[in-house]
């Protein structure tokens, strides 16, 4: 099997980071190209807040999304990988599911664990969705 294209989600956890690493590490061995993507979600269910306040948690949040794939950006360009990345507003699990069904990728590389976790047993909450509604090698990486 050859591999030609690599999906990694990114969240600026270590473990994320750490996923990174090894993106890179199979992508110079392959010569894959690497998709980074990095989703955000605010919480729709806010009440009694104004709008402006909604406005600028959302405006946060993408902007902590476009920090966060800036930095895995420029990892996969001084290592000269092939790369392409985005900020996708969303549920990671949805978004994650629907990129990797629309899209041939040869292996999706992702940390155990994210931010979000709060002590899961074994996996975090959204790799484990990810695995779950998918038919396409994962790495986890610890």
């Amino acid at each position: 099997m050859q591999m030609t294209h690599i999906l990694l989600p990114v969240d600026g956890s270590i473990h994320s980071k750490d996923a990174t690493d090894y993106a890179v590490y199979l992508a110079k061995l392959s010569g894959a190209r690497v998709t980074a993507v990095c989703c955000y979600e605010w919480c729709s269910n806010l009440y009694e807040v104004t709008q402006s306040a909604i406005d600028e948690l959302k405006d946060k949040l993408r902007k902590n999304a476009e920090q966060i794939i800036d930095e895995t950006k420029e990892k996969l360009a001084a290592a000269g990988i092939d790369y392409e990345a985005e900020t996708v507003s969303g549920a990671p699990g949805v978004v994650l599911t629907k990129m990797i069904k629309s899209k041939e990728f040869d292996l999706v590389v992702m940390g155990s664990h994210g931010h979000s976790d709060i002590g899961g047993l074994f996996l975090g909450s959204i790799t484990h969705k990810v695995l779950n509604k998918i038919y396409c090698p994962v790495l986890i990486v610890p």
